[in-house]
């Protein structure tokens, strides 16, 4: 970046005035990092379908109670973080950085937008589902905050908030989701329903129960991995003591989220990236100063994992059961008399290249049916392997623009036979991929996917380079706890989809990543 030596008055002017809109847009990112994924409140509004089905796909008024609000002000931060960030460069003269962002960002975002224009169902593709909100305008809202925040200047200072803005998303999520793991229904009190209810509605008018600010307990799992590993590898590399204690908390206490979600995705997220997380404290100049964090967790995790299994048998099952086939979550699957079989046993009966993974169910049933359902059970992953497998038939049919963001749900075969054993009810409705990158490439096309991978690999590879060097500053420490929160994301969302509550959380700090790695190759 530019200093001040060389300069004249007007350019020394000029830098100031630039980095007094970086504190401006810092703060606006610090909003959406803080508060955006808390808001939960029903709404009702008129929601238009493009289809007569008979089921909740229709036209009607709709409620939605965790992403309604979230849409609303991602939209506010992102239109005023685009005003502060034209004025930085039209009246302070910043100019943008060139970045290995730049080209795979511009692809996508043009195949999103096109995507978006030319989509049969040009209203849903363009807002998304009524109880998701993930159509063409969040996704652009996602690049635009990635774009903004990698062209900021960030102090240690301002690196550090950015990470206490997580706090509340933990901390909060934590209490709900304990909560209701040890039988509490918040929806029972008096203060929680007002929050999260409009005068007018009473609480017999919902369905289900409250225990997150997230719409999902897979998606309170994938952003909790993400979090665990973010928060143990700042604890394991960082030299300042008292942040290194706050650390260890925060990563026992997303650890004990994650435990509460009793959803498996986080959990293997978080077995996954040990290595990688093991090779960063190789990789630091004073390996010694990891050995009380390490001790530290090495007792907290455990004694955390056996006190929440004591009170339900389902942690042990949705998190070490996977690896020992007991599962009944990412990789299980059951067979057609309903007994539980384990991943192993599964993939040995079940291809997952298949198209039907079921196939060979469809001579049994009652001859004199008019229907013959195969019988009931799940496909590989809780019906995840039959979903790709017919949603990647759908890509394939229309790989350039895709069919516009967040509109599976009016494409898929609703009406398919091998719903029964896929998903185990034929009356289930498919809204979406549980695969971020499949949804990727559903949506805006196969290019749009490439373009994202391709900018995948493009940040990877920088974190190698610079990783060659060692981490020995508070600052590169940061870099490799985002890079590792990063890599977490990335493997969740091969079991997830990108939600609103969260999505934008991994842009933003994939921005801040790119600054920061900008920032390192400019000292060096």
């Amino acid at each position: 970046m530019s200093t001040k030596q060389g300069m004249n008055i007007d350019q020394m002017l000029n830098m100031e005035g630039q980095k007094s809109a970086d504190r401006v847009l810092i703060w606006g990112l610090l909003f959406a990092l803080a508060v955006i994924p808390l808001l939960t409140r029903a709404a009702i509004f008129p929601f238009f379908s493009p289809v007569i089905t008979g089921t909740s796909l229709d036209t009607g008024m709709k409620a939605d109670i965790f992403t309604y609000y979230k849409f609303i002000w991602l939209m506010l931060v992102v239109a005023f973080a685009i005003c502060v960030f034209v004025y930085k460069m039209l009246a302070k003269g910043y100019q943008i950085q060139p970045s290995y962002i730049n080209f795979p960002l511009l692809i996508m975002f043009v195949f999103v937008l096109l995507s978006g224009v030319f989509a049969e169902y040009k209203t849903l593709a363009m807002f998304g589902q009524y109880n998701r909100h993930e159509g063409t305008l969040t996704y652009l809202g996602y690049f635009i905050l990635f774009f903004i925040a990698a062209n900021i200047l960030y102090t240690e200072k301002k690196m550090n908030l950015l990470i206490y803005a997580l706090y509340p998303l933990l901390f909060i999520n934590a209490g709900l989701g304990l909560a209701y793991f040890y039988g509490y229904d918040i929806l029972n009190n008096a203060f929680f329903q007002g929050i999260l209810l409009p005068a007018g509605l009473s609480k017999e008018s919902l369905n289900g129960f409250v225990s997150s600010t997230i719409n999902n307990p897979n998606y309170v799992s994938g952003i909790a991995g993400m979090l665990v590993v973010l928060f143990l590898t700042k604890a394991l590399l960082s030299d300042q003591g008292k942040k290194k204690a706050l650390d260890i908390i925060c990563a026992v206490v997303a650890f004990a989220l994650l435990l509460s979600s009793l959803s498996t995705s986080g959990f293997v997220t978080f077995v996954v990236l040990l290595p990688l997380i093991f090779v960063m404290v190789l990789l630091r100049q004073n390996k010694k100063a990891a050995l009380l964090p390490a001790l530290a967790t090495l007792i907290a995790f455990p004694f955390v994992f056996f006190a929440m299994n004591s009170h339900n048998s389902l942690v042990w099952k949705e998190s070490l059961g996977f690896f020992f086939g007991t599962s009944s979550g990412a990789m299980e699957g059951k067979n057609s008399v309903g007994e539980s079989i384990g991943w192993k046993d599964f993939v040995q009966k079940h291809s997952p290249f298949s198209v039907h993974v079921a196939s060979a169910a469809t001579e049994s049933g009652n001859a004199d049916d008019e229907f013959n359902l195969p019988p009931q059970g799940w496909a590989a992953g809780t019906g995840r392997v039959y979903i790709w497998s017919k949603t990647l038939e759908l890509i394939q049919a229309n790989p350039f623009l895709g069919y516009g963001m967040d509109t599976l749900a009016y494409y898929f075969p609703q009406d398919d036979p091998y719903k029964n054993s896929g998903i185990n009810d034929p009356n289930t409705i498919v809204d979406k991929p549980h695969n971020m990158y499949i949804g990727l490439a559903f949506g805006s096309g196969v290019i749009m996917l490439l373009a994202f991978l391709a900018l995948i690999v493009r940040h990877a590879w920088q974190h190698m380079i610079l990783f060659k060097r060692r981490i020995q500053t508070e600052r590169q420490a940061i870099l490799a706890s985002l890079f590792a929160g990063w890599c977490a994301y990335l493997v969740q969302a091969m079991f997830n989809d990108s939600v609103i509550g969260t999505g934008f959380i991994f842009w933003i700090l994939f921005g801040v990543s790119v600054s920061l790695l900008r920032e390192e190759r400019t000292e060096s």
